[in-house]
C-alpha cells in the first residue's frame, strides 16, 4: 500500500468513527488496572519533541480490532458518547494526548487532537456530514 491509500484507509475509519459515534451514541475505550490504555503517537510531539501520549478509541464496527491490539493486557469497556465529550475528552486535551480513532488491530491509524474531535462530534451531530478535508488539523 502506498501513503496515499494508507491515509486514504485511516481517514475512512476516522470518519466512520465520528459518524458511527453520533449514531450509536457510544465508543469503546481499552482499561487496565482502572486506567485507560495509552501508547505513543506516531503523529504529535510535544513541544519536547517526544511522541505525545495517545489514548485509542473505537466504534462498535472496529471493536474487534480494540480486543486484538489489546489481546490479555486489557478489557474493552463501553464509552456514552455524552461522557465523551463533556468530561473525557476535557480532560484528555489537558493531558496533552491525542486519541486514536478506529485503529486496526496493530494499533495504527488516524489520531486527532481532542478539541478537533469534540468539533468533529458536534459537525456531525449539526450538519449531518464530516468530510475527509475535516480531518486535516494544523500543527
Amino acid at each position: 500500500m502506498t501513503d496515499q491509500d494508507l491515509e486514504k484507509e485511516f481517514n475512512g475509519r476516522a470518519l466512520k468513527f465520528i459518524q458511527e459515534a453520533v449514531a450509536t451514541e457510544k465508543v469503546y475505550v481499552l482499561v487496565q488496572d482502572k486506567m485507560c490504555v495509552q501508547t505513543e503517537s506516531l503523529e504529535f510531539t510535544r513541544d519536547d519533541d517526544e511522541p505525545m501520549d495517545t489514548i485509542p478509541l473505537w466504534t462498535e464496527s472496529y471493536k474487534e480490532n480494540a480486543i486484538t491490539w489489546a489481546e490479555d493486557h486489557a478489557t474493552v469497556e463501553e464509552m456514552p458518547v455524552s461522557y465523551l465529550i463533556e468530561e473525557f475528552l476535557p480532560e484528555v486535551e489537558e493531558g496533552y494526548c491525542s486519541i486514536g480513532l478506529n485503529w486496526d488491530q496493530d494499533g495504527i491509524g488516524r489520531e486527532l487532537p481532542p478539541f478537533n474531535l469534540v468539533q468533529l462530534l458536534v459537525k456531525q451531530v449539526k450538519d449531518g456530514k464530516v468530510t475527509e478535508a475535516d480531518l486535516d488539523v494544523a500543527e
